[in-house]
């Protein structure tokens, strides 16, 4: 008697907006600590972020409409039990009750942890703080949307958070906003473009 062979869980169809997410949050990094840049300095920041952003937006839009025809195929040409076995489960977006708690954990402590190292006199450290958070808010991400190179994304950003506290603790201040802001940036940004490629690439 064969034993039936198991499955990898399927990454849920959250890949697409997990990677507009994380994209987002990267392209507002890049906004908020590139003003201290020289003027061409910025521009070529900003206009290497928008653009990455851009293309995010691009394979994500394309993603979610090829995945949606494939459905609606699979609904009209699939009909019996052999069939939908073959086909497979669908993939759902998993912004049920755990994805809003943690959505409202991250934005309890972005806020109250911001607020709170401004008034101990610190508000330099709060770019550190916010990497921190959205950093460790991708592993409960990774966990939900079943992506575990969100788990990588995760470990990177909340790293360049912690290299901010770092630097303000080795009175190089100046470097907060580089290691905790530009880099994670531009992480969060190449990861978003790797989630959409690796999808990409089991579905096909």
């Amino acid at each position: 008697m064969t034993q039936p062979r198991k499955t990898r869980p399927q990454p849920a169809a959250g890949a697409e907006v997990g990677s507009l997410i994380g994209g987002a949050f990267g392209l507002v990094f890049l906004i908020i600590n590139s003003a201290s840049f020289s003027t061409l300095g910025r521009i070529l920041v900003l206009v290497t972020g928008i653009a990455a952003f851009a293309v995010i937006v691009f394979f994500a839009i394309r993603s979610l409409s090829r995945m949606k025809r494939a459905q609606v195929s699979s609904a009209a040409s699939v009909e019996s039990a052999e069939g939908q076995a073959a086909a497979g489960p669908r993939r759902t977006v998993p912004f049920g009750r755990s994805y809003w708690i943690i959505v409202g954990i991250e934005a309890l402590a972005l806020f109250g942890g911001t607020r709170l190292l401004s008034g101990l006199g610190h508000p330099e450290l709060g770019v550190a703080w916010v990497a921190f958070v959205v950093g460790t808010h991708f592993y409960a991400l990774g966990h939900v949307f079943k992506l575990d190179r969100f788990h990588i994304l995760a470990t990177v950003v909340t790293l360049c958070g912690i290299a901010g506290f770092i630097a303000f603790f080795a009175s190089i201040p100046a470097f907060i906003p580089i290691f905790s802001g530009i880099v994670s940036g531009f992480v969060l940004l190449a990861f978003g473009l790797w989630a959409l490629v690796a999808v990409h690439g089991e579905r096909a």
